[in-house]
């Protein structure tokens, strides 16, 4: 009998390049589809906010400039260890 050592059988280097390539395309293009599906397209406004009006005081809650010199003095309590 002819004992002769199995030789594996691997394909070319230049296709298993070509297959990596083609896969991290194939990642690189799902990650970029799923960036703009998460930040671009979900709850985009549809004109930009008025940040001014969101940090203005409603008319109830707005306050009256006072007279400092019209408030009482109080006086803090001395501290004694």
């Amino acid at each position: 009998m002819n004992t002769t050592p199995l030789d594996p059988t691997l394909p070319k280097p230049s296709l298993l390049r070509w297959e990596i390539g083609i896969a991290l395309l194939i990642k690189i293009l799902l990650l970029i589809g799923l960036w703009f599906l998460i930040f671009r397209w979900m709850d985009k406004p549809v004109s930009k906010p008025d940040v001014a009006a969101h940090f203005a005081l409603p008319a109830t809650q707005a306050v009256a400039p006072t007279d400092i010199s019209s408030q009482p003095l109080t006086q803090d309590t001395p501290h004694v260890r």
